[in-house]
């Protein structure tokens, strides 16, 4: 194991920044697998599982399993890690700029369109070379032209030059309540159902374009885009499986959960030749994908007092009632439901909402009316 500090723009007089950054295997050698925790910065179930994960991969390391290259970087938001406000974590959101941590990333589709015109050809191989030459190349060139460069925009594109050739981004986060379950490229499915049924994904949730640019999509809109504009003349593969693992709640840091996960992340490793050895059988998965679109995100019609009547990860009917919403001073006591039959695999972690106020979310399988655009639920 390699292990390099990157020192992040200082934000300001008497401070400074870094990430840390573990590497296992040769670059360059096979596959290369990208992980990282915590971009929101008060989701922590995504590093007790890095910090498991990497215990496995020292081990095989030292035996000499390593057979592709492993980057992980176990905290990826210093900035977050240092927002409180009343002894509360506040790491979703920069609060300089109040953008979404997960969000904004640069998307290099159009330019990398333009860099490999004439340069494609019918080895699909070699074409991946290619494109993840260029990949490297534009984002640093990216880089360039941000100027003045803030911590938020260093550490964004950081993490991106970090990730970006790739094969596997692997970005953990959480929910407030929920099961565990993913964000994917409706592109890169079926081909990550194996990821869905090793981890124990109970709601796999995909789409091209989610909104805003999130991590993952950064690194595999340029393939969907690439093969859009050339596929009906050169081979140009997926080449890139990026995706999003929620590790059930926010409050759900224990070993025992960790250790599990940590040892199906190295499954899958072994699964797609990262890692020497068997992985054992697929384990039977417990869901297939559902639409983004087809995601009912249910709303406080008025402020008050949130009581659920269903558990995160719950079959639930369209109509069937799910909480409600009580309003202590006049008395009113209004139930909410889903407009869709699915998986409630979100609900607010607090109990206290305003007008308007997320509940929970339940994914179905068909695309709702109106859900369109903006997909994810904040900015």
């Amino acid at each position: 194991m390699q292990e390099e500090r990157i020192e992040l723009v200082r934000p300001q007089m008497g401070t400074s920044r870094a990430l840390t950054v573990r590497r296992f295997g040769k670059p360059g050698q096979g596959p290369k697998a990208y992980f990282q925790a915590a971009l929101h910065a008060d989701e922590l179930p995504g590093v007790i599982t890095l910090h498991h994960l990497e215990a496995l991969l020292k081990d095989a390391d030292a035996k000499g399993d390593i057979t592709g290259e492993i980057v992980i970087v176990p905290f990826a938001n210093p900035i977050g890690f240092t927002q409180y406000v009343d002894m509360k974590p506040l790491g979703r959101f920069e609060m300089r700029s109040g953008q979404n941590f997960n969000r904004h990333y640069p998307d290099l589709s159009a330019a990398l369109i333009d860099a490999v015109d004439g340069k494609l050809g019918q080895d699909a191989e070699a074409n991946v070379a290619l494109i993840r030459t260029e990949l490297r190349r534009l984002i640093k060139e990216h880089r360039k032209d941000v100027s003045p460069l803030t911590d938020l925009q260093d550490l964004r594109l950081t993490l991106a030059e970090l990730a970006i050739d790739a094969d596997y981004v692997m970005d953990l986060h959480c929910d407030w309540e929920a099961p565990m379950h993913l964000y994917i490229s409706d592109h890169n499915w079926p081909d990550a159902a194996d990821l869905s049924a090793q981890i124990g994904s109970e709601c796999s949730l995909i789409a091209e374009i989610s909104g805003d640019n999130p991590f993952d999509e950064a690194f595999s809109r340029p393939w969907v885009e690439l093969r859009r504009a050339y596929g009906d003349k050169f081979p140009i593969l997926m080449a890139t499986l990026a995706t999003t693992i929620e590790l059930r709640g926010d409050r759900d840091v224990y070993d025992d959960y960790a250790i599990a996960d940590a040892a199906n992340l190295f499954k899958f490793l072994q699964r797609r030749g990262l890692i020497a050895g068997d992985p054992g059988a697929l384990p039977d998965a417990k869901c297939d994908a559902s639409p983004l679109a087809g995601v009912d995100r249910v709303m406080a019609s008025h402020g008050g007092m949130v009581v659920f009547a269903v558990e995160a990860g719950a079959k639930v009917k369209a109509g069937q009632q799910l909480g409600y919403v009580l309003d202590c001073e006049t008395g009113e006591k209004t139930p909410f439901s889903s407009r869709t039959d699915g998986v409630l695999y979100s609900r607010i972690g607090i109990r206290l909402v305003v007008p308007g106020g997320y509940l929970c979310s339940v994914a179905g399988e068909k695309p709702l009316e109106g859900r369109e655009g903006q997909l994810l639920l904040s900015k």
